[in-house]
């Protein structure tokens, strides 16, 4: 199973008088990027909250928005110390330059920090209830991924067959490659008017060492095993696999690339830029895997 690094959990619980509400959203990330926005009485929460993602979020860069609103009761008050500093001053100052009062009151419970939401403790039975409907916000989290993952999944899958259904197409092409290269040194050797100053043996055992280097043996039998190896990983129960399926696609890229270059042929050099479509495509899908 794969896992998205996108994705978004939400969780609504109503308790007492409060309606609990939290929604945890990620997007891709090299690494686990955590930020917070919480009611102010849970601000010293935040801790025990970043523990419970950091273990199911692993990877990625998670928002986490908690809100508890309080039903019938305002969960706001007014901040008596603020509000007689500010009328205190706005008094003084009318006095002073003989302006009209108007209504004062309107005007104070509009400035800063005049009223403001309640931030008593909260009680232990509802901090209960937090966690637990912060689990369920990150069960719905990991949901969405998992879905999301799954169906990446399919495509990756579809990729690495292409690719081992197209490295079996290397061989035909590899076989005439070598006769057309053999074929044309042999001409060039009789264009150079060579022939009959040179000894056979020592011809064809140089022959032979020159088309060992273009020989397509190894890349093909690791980027088989590369490929074995990517799908056995990708079919794992572990749950973070990410980096460790770009390492091995790393590895097939390389051994796709020195087919390439040693290709030599037309015909194959076609079969090589589709594979490195189809790993480029498998790399897109990878940057957003858990």
């Amino acid at each position: 199973m794969l896992y998205s690094m996108t994705g978004f959990g939400r969780a609504k619980k109503s308790f007492e008088k409060q309606v609990i509400t939290i929604e945890i959203k990620s997007l891709n990330s090299k690494g686990l990027d955590i930020r917070t926005r919480l009611a102010a009485q849970y601000q010293s929460k935040e801790i025990d909250l970043r523990k419970k993602i950091q273990q199911a979020a692993i990877r990625g860069k998670v928002d986490i928005n908690l809100s508890v609103e309080s039903i019938g009761d305002s969960d706001y008050k007014i901040d008596q110390h603020a509000f007689q500093n500010y009328y205190n001053q706005l008094n003084e100052l009318t006095g002073t330059y003989g302006m009209p009062k108007g209504d004062i009151l309107y005007t104070v419970t509009r400035l800063p920090g005049v009223i403001v939401q309640n931030t008593d403790e909260v009680d232990e039975s509802l901090w209960l209830e937090v966690l637990e409907t912060f689990d369920q916000a990150i069960e719905n989290f990991n949901n969405f991924r998992a879905q999301e993952g799954a169906a990446m999944l399919k495509d990756i899958q579809l990729r690495i067959t292409n690719v081992e259904k197209l490295l079996e197409q290397v061989e035909p092409f590899e076989a005439a490659r070598l006769e057309k290269i053999r074929a044309r040194l042999l001409a060039n050797f009789e264009k150079a008017q060579l022939n009959g100053k040179i000894d056979d043996n020592r011809f064809e055992q140089e022959m032979t060492y020159f088309l060992d280097k273009f020989d397509l043996t190894e890349e093909k039998i690791r980027l088989s095993q590369h490929c074995t190896y990517f799908t056995e990983v990708v079919s794992s129960s572990k749950a973070s696999k990410g980096k460790k399926l770009g390492f091995i696609l790393q590895e097939m890229g390389r051994e796709i690339n020195t087919l390439g270059s040693k290709a030599n042929s037309a015909d194959l050099q076609r079969v090589v830029v589709q594979m490195k479509d189809e790993a480029d495509k498998v790399k897109e899908q990878l940057a957003n895997i858990l």
